[in-house]
């Protein structure tokens, strides 16, 4: 089974680290990444935030609960904020492909955790969740200036601690070389991450499995819920990778179960992926890899571990 979250479920797609990009096309390659999804809805179906939560008031006042859709590039997203303290932590949830199924209450726990230190803030990317859905494939650049726009749009000009669970690390990788200077530090939580189509493209995943295969690229593109190029994705952050900015990083890896556990991309892959993860996390400005005595869903299981780690970034960046 691929690994992709479906923020209530692990079910393995897009989200996990693996499916690392395929081509760049800084506007986003027609087609997607990670594993085919069984049931994708098409774009037919109605809009999941019809009715759903009311207009956040702007501005919004320092330290305010935020709950409700914000308009940014003509579709509205689900917004959720709570807490007081700086940096403002953002977090960044892993693949839905339900419709209906948000990331609100998946990240209340750490929300929980966190809130009474730093401004928290989730939100359900576009056509998931309560979010609106934008037409055509999304691609790099819509994804990061959703991101970036909510965030201005909130009156918060950041630098942000990004939490990336699952497929939220693929935003994260992409954010951070789009906005250096808005990132504070970053805590990768069982994630994707844009080295990982080194693997892809050095030929160390079966042909059909990979997210730049030209059928996955089409599901993940066209005929998911979420109708992301994760390869464009990938590659986009990776070909900017000397643009990253110089914070910390904590990667938390699942010693329950493990990304090459829960991966089809057959062994070479099975075999590259830790030792990719460590690198990748030495890399930064400090970077720190940990095996966390949970599953995927770390963030859930152990919301005060992934807290430490976000702490420990704030701790290492303000030094």
């Amino acid at each position: 089974m691929n690994r992709r979250t479906t923020i209530a479920t692990v079910s393995l797609v897009l989200s996990a680290p693996l499916l690392a990009g395929c081509s760049d096309s800084g506007t986003s390659d027609a087609t997607q990444s990670p594993q085919p999804t069984s049931s994708s809805p098409t774009s037919e179906e109605p809009d999941p935030a019809a009715g759903r939560l009311p207009d956040v008031p702007l501005p919004v006042a320092a330290g305010a609960k935020v709950d409700g859709l914000v308009e940014v590039d003509g579709h509205r997203l689900a917004v959720h904020c709570a807490g007081s303290g700086r940096p403002t932590v953002v977090i960044l949830h892993g693949w839905i492909d339900q419709p209906g199924q948000t990331s609100f209450d998946y990240y209340g726990g750490l929300t929980a955790d966190l809130e009474g230190d730093f401004r928290t803030c989730s939100y359900d990317r576009a056509n998931v969740g309560d979010s609106e859905s934008v037409p055509g494939t999304q691609t790099p650049e819509m994804v990061v200036g959703d991101l970036d726009g909510l965030m201005e749009a909130l009156g918060d000009p950041g630098p942000y601690v990004l939490v990336g669970q699952s497929a939220g690390g693929m935003v994260a990788s992409a954010y951070a070389v789009a906005h250096p200077d808005k990132v504070a530090g970053i805590v990768m939580v069982d994630a994707s991450f844009d080295e990982e189509v080194t693997i892809e493209d050095v030929g160390l995943v079966p042909d059909g499995t990979g997210p730049c295969d030209p059928g996955n690229r089409r599901i993940d593109g066209h005929e998911s819920l979420q109708k992301i190029d994760n390869c464009a994705i990938y590659k986009w952050a990776y070909r900017r990778r000397d643009q990253r900015p110089e914070v910390p990083l904590v990667y938390l890896a699942s010693k329950r179960e493990p990304w090459s556990s829960y991966t089809d991309m057959g062994p070479a892959y099975a075999k590259a992926i830790v030792p990719l993860q460590k690198a990748y996390a030495s890399g930064w400005h400090p970077g720190r890899f940990v095996w966390v005595d949970a599953g995927h869903d770390i963030h859930a299981e152990k919301p005060a571990v992934v807290g430490d780690a976000v702490r420990w970034v704030v701790k290492e960046g303000g030094r």
